[in-house]
């Protein structure tokens, strides 16, 4: 099996680094007075999740993981038959019931098997590595491309709606939340990024919440 690889990638793709801040500081409006502040909450996460390209482009990465994983398999494979041989090679070489020539015949064999031995086993090496990266630089992107597509849809209800501020809710610690409370009258844009997300195309089940303690 591929080693460092995930057998899946998890539906629930995490922004980490992709977005550096929890704010969007998105000040398309100059405002004189503070009080006239127009703001919003939208929570990345959760529109990620929801977004229909989310679970196509998942779906890609973890084939291409599986292809990856088929052939390394393969190899591996071949590397085991390689072992078995040695062993045989090794019982022959050592069963002083069999003719001088013959166990050195083994031997000889035996000695090149292992030098083809451990070139593969490092070619397998070498290739496990490259495949864990590509498939980690293939989400990363994935992520960097689908969240990209999330902030262009939100900048423009921004400018539509006339917000000042937008607040990302998705970031925020559960134990030290910069936001403690958002009254009915800040507006969450999350479900309308959603819906402009997702027109034409059916709406991914959005995930259950795990229960609070």
């Amino acid at each position: 099996m591929l080693k460092g690889l995930s057998p899946k990638i998890f539906m629930k793709c995490q922004l980490f680094s992709i977005l550096a801040s929890t704010v969007f500081p998105l000040l398309m409006i100059p405002v004189s007075n503070a009080q006239e502040l127009k703001i919003a909450v939208v929570d990345m996460q959760d529109a990620l999740n929801q977004y229909y390209k989310t679970e196509i482009k998942v779906k890609e990465i973890n084939d291409m993981a599986d292809e990856k994983r088929k052939n390394l398999d393969e190899r591996a494979a071949a590397l085991q038959q390689m072992n078995n041989q040695a062993a045989e090679l090794d019982a022959v070489y050592r069963d002083t019931a069999l003719s001088e020539s013959k166990r050195k015949d083994a031997l000889e064999k035996l000695q090149v098997l292992m030098q083809e031995r451990a070139a593969k086993g490092k070619e397998i090496g070498d290739a496990q590595r490259k495949a864990s990266q590509e498939v980690m630089t293939a989400r990363q992107e994935m992520e960097a491309t689908l969240v990209d597509e999330i902030k262009k849809v939100l900048d423009g209800l921004v400018q539509v709606q006339g917000y000042d501020l937008v607040f990302d809710k998705s970031f925020l610690p559960k134990a030290n939340k910069a936001i403690l409370y958002t009254s009915s009258n800040v507006k969450d844009l999350t479900n309308e990024v959603v819906a402009s997300l997702n027109e034409g195309h059916p709406t991914p089940a959005k995930p259950a919440e795990a229960p609070s303690n």
